[in-house]
């Protein structure tokens, strides 16, 4: 891409949004991407060091599988014989670190023209594969694909190149799968402050028991303090709901949701 006139970042309205990275005053390299709107697509706005082309985009797929709540793109264009491939490797590890924890459910995939860096680094440090196995220029692997979603997607094909270019296009396609959208589940809760807490307690201590202390057969006494205790409990302590997605983590609490 060339176009010097033409904004860093660009999207539209329309059915597709497109991310573009241009590099400006070059005719070779540059980044894009284009989503559909029902992935949500996001520009994710981190610190790029000087002298590398990173572009990051956040997808939020309608359907998904357990801990897959979204996928984290790092879009990457790397020239040939540039001395910036260390700078490069660091600030991709130390932004999926930070974005680990701000998306904790999401999956990365770290794609683009690598040329000759070795992507064991990445592998590595951020439990990632690389899974194109064939070449994309010439008798070499190029571009590639570092991710942690390998299980869920078929093997990488070879397509021809796009336009003029060199280099062959990647085909990467998602397993078939038949799981369906789960809905949100509602659940019932009877929270417990403090405050009702002891409007409970001063209840139980003013409370005469009649119904308890003036029968003599032990099965109903049970019975009759059962039935005044859990309507007590369902006065004092009133039913709540609170809405659970699937998707969410196990530690993921009524309070952290009311926190958010």
């Amino acid at each position: 891409m060339h176009a010097s006139s033409v904004p860093v970042y660009i999207s539209n309205s329309g059915s597709k949004h497109p991310k573009i990275r241009l590099r400006e005053n070059k005719r070779v390299g540059g980044l894009a991407l284009f989503a559909r709107d029902k992935y949500h697509p996001l520009h994710l706005i981190v610190d790029i060091p000087e002298g590398i082309e990173v572009l990051w985009v956040k997808l939020t797929p309608p359907s998904h599988p357990r801990l897959t709540a979204s996928i984290i793109y790092c879009l990457i264009y790397h020239p040939p014989r540039a001395p910036s491939q260390a700078v490069l490797m660091e600030h991709i590890i130390n932004t999926c670190d930070i974005l680990k924890i701000r998306y904790p459910s999401a999956k990365f995939v770290i794609c683009g023209d690598f040329n000759e860096i070795n992507t064991e680094e990445l592998e590595n440090a951020l439990s990632l594969s690389q899974v194109v196995d064939f070449p994309t220029h010439n008798q070499s692997v190029l571009d590639e694909i570092v991710t942690d979603l390998s299980n869920q997607y078929l093997p990488p094909q070879p397509l021809p190149p796009v336009g003029k270019s060199t280099h062959l296009s990647i085909l990467w396609t998602p397993i078939p799968t038949t799981t369906h959208h789960q809905p949100p589940i509602i659940r019932k809760y009877r929270p417990t402050p403090d405050s009702l807490i002891r409007g409970f307690g001063q209840w139980l201590v003013q409370y005469p028991w009649v119904e308890v202390l003036t029968v003599s057969e032990v099965d109903i006494k049970w019975e009759n303090y059962s039935t005044t205790i859990t309507q007590a409990y369902y006065h004092f302590f009133p039913e709540k709901s609170t809405t659970v997605h699937p998707s969410d983590m196990p530690w993921i609490t009524t309070r952290i949701k009311k926190t958010h």
